[in-house]
């Protein structure tokens, strides 16, 4: 229904970003849909969280990545949000005031504390109006939430039949590895300290080890790990856990009910007991049933939103600047 020029606005996102923070570019118009216009400021207010969570975890060429990637993602949604709503309007669809009221409420009362006042002052010192905020961020969100619960969430069922055959397909997925239930006590090298202090001491507990005594209380004692007032339980691991090599070699060469001889590293003492093994074995159809119920239910949720969206594109006319 008109001309779509889907060439995505990389340039432009890129101004997202300056020294580390959100830039105050000049505004302008990022899209258009039917009859609605997307600015950037549009667009930076919803990739705001994503683009400064990629300051803080990336640098250089992988960081503006993330960041173009964020932009080009809000945008995105938000040219859907817009035909999601020409389509409530086409279709004649209405939902009650008094529930967007009770939203209101909701989040007066949530995040306010009841103080409609509060939500007011709050507003205000972002250049907004309370109806201005109550169509775009609470009737605006709230209907675009119930569409999508209409075109792509409703009546989702897996049969049986579905569940079984992508069991078999993937059996692989649902394979355990061999784990075994660690124990263990760390000592270790403190800085300044002759490190034969550490030696002694975790041979010293290695013989009382040897002569009975148990490693749960003893780990209580002198363990400095995390997991000291656990007795040293690090729970059910396998070799990708992140063990260090040193001590999976020798963990995992060990039978139920067996502790290792002292190993001592650059930073420390170990020494680990195993306390029950599980073989490597793969989870029945059963153990995984759900899980792949949820699976198949998100896949088919997936192609029913590509699909809707594309049906609500090939009738609209959208432009990008």
């Amino acid at each position: 229904m008109g001309k779509r020029l889907l060439t995505a606005p990389l340039v432009a996102l890129v101004l997202f970003a300056s020294s580390g923070a959100v830039a105050d570019t000049v505004d302008g118009i990022a899209a258009v849909v039917n009859d609605r216009l997307i600015t950037f400021s549009d667009v930076r207010e919803l990739a705001t969280p994503a683009i400064q969570n990629a300051y803080r975890l990336y640098t250089g060429e992988e960081r503006d990545r993330k960041v173009q990637q964020a932009g080009v993602d809000a945008l995105n949604t938000l040219v859907e949000r817009a035909l999601i709503l020409q389509e409530y309007k086409e279709k004649g669809y209405h939902i009650p005031d008094h529930v967007f009221e009770g939203r209101v409420r909701e989040i007066i009362e949530e995040q306010y504390g009841g103080d409609k006042n509060a939500l007011i002052r709050t507003l205000q010192a972002r250049g907004l109006t309370f109806d201005q905020w109550k169509e775009k961020f609470v009737r605006e969100p709230f209907i675009v939430q119930a569409l999508r619960q209409k075109e792509v969430s409703a009546d989702v069922v897996i049969s049986p039949a579905a569940i079984e055959q992508y069991y078999n397909e993937n059996k692989a997925k649902f394979s355990l590895p061999y784990q075994v239930r660690l124990r263990m006590i760390v000592i270790k090298k403190e800085a300044g300290v002759n490190p034969n202090e550490a030696r002694e001491l975790a041979q010293n507990l290695w013989e009382k080890l040897e002569a009975g005594a148990d490693f749960a209380a003893l780990a209580n004692v002198y363990s400095s790990s995390g997991q000291k007032n656990l007795g040293g339980d690090w729970g059910w691991v396998d070799k990708e856990s992140g063990l260090r090599k040193e001590l999976a070699d020798v963990a995992f060469a060990l039978q139920a009910g067996q502790h290792s001889k002292v190993i001592e590293t650059e930073d420390g003492c170990y020494i680990v007991q195993v306390d029950e093994v599980r073989p490597a074995r793969a989870r029945t159809l059963a153990e995984v049933r759900g899980e792949i119920e949820k699976t198949l239910a998100q896949e088919k949720r997936s192609e029913r939103q590509r699909q809707w969206m594309e049906r609500l594109k090939k009738k609209a006319y959208i432009r990008y600047f």
